[in-house]
């Protein structure tokens, strides 16, 4: 990839650890309001996916939508959840310092949340501003919509742009942008072959456990 002109990072999973806090207090809500699921089960089910797309699922599965109160109730206690507990993906902070590429953030959560855990876990100030929400443009990932639209505020070109991302739904819309795509699966969140395939057979070029390998892999890459 000699004319790599910019790397695009998802932020859940790839800069922050929010998915298993995100994930326990969703699971725990929900069956508290009669919507009985698993941790497993929304791991599996909602992982890299837009909070209105996990909301059809749950429509259609249980039959009814997520009342107004429990979906407030749940946005409470994960703010108090993350405020507490989140962290920076560890060795991101680092790898940031060393990229000298223009990079970006692109992902499914809405504007507030990506200012929120990026400013918690100090690293806001590597992306000077430029942060782009699935809730800009028409379709959530697996569409490539939000990718393109980063690319394009950016104003790279889609085939020179790298994308890092830890969920099939991500890699699938940046594949679908034309992107090149490494694939994330940390060992303590979900290094387990099946996702590590599964990532592969959705168009990652590669699959690394350990961030600290991305700068390495960047020179290898070109």
């Amino acid at each position: 990839m000699t004319n790599l002109e910019l790397i695009i990072f998802d932020c859940d999973g790839v800069l922050v650890n929010s998915e298993p806090i995100v994930n326990r207090i969703f699971a725990e809500t929900l069956t508290e309001g009669g919507l009985t699921i698993t941790y497993e089960e929304v791991t599996q089910q909602f992982m890299g996916k837009s909070l209105a797309t996990c909301l059809e699922i749950i429509k259609k599965t249980y039959g009814r939508p997520v009342p107004a109160k429990l979906l407030e109730r749940c946005k409470k206690r994960e703010i108090a959840a993350l405020q507490q507990e989140l962290q920076a993906i560890e060795g991101i902070a680092a790898v940031l310092e060393q990229i000298t590429l223009p990079r970006c953030v692109a992902s499914n959560s809405s504007p507030r949340h990506i200012q929120f855990v990026l400013q918690l876990t100090g690293l806001l100030h590597q992306f000077d501003g430029k942060l782009y929400s699935s809730h800009h443009v028409e379709r959530p990932k697996p569409f490539p919509d939000v990718y393109l639209y980063a690319a394009s505020q950016m104003g790279k070109t889609p085939e020179n742009c790298l994308v890092i991302e830890d969920s099939v739904t991500g890699v699938q819309a940046a594949s679908a942008a034309r992107m090149q795509v490494f694939g994330y699966t940390p060992r303590s969140n979900q290094g387990n072959s099946s996702h590590h395939d599964a990532l592969i057979a959705a168009g990652a070029k590669l699959v690394f456990e350990d961030m600290y390998q991305l700068p390495i892999l960047l020179k290898l890459w070109k």
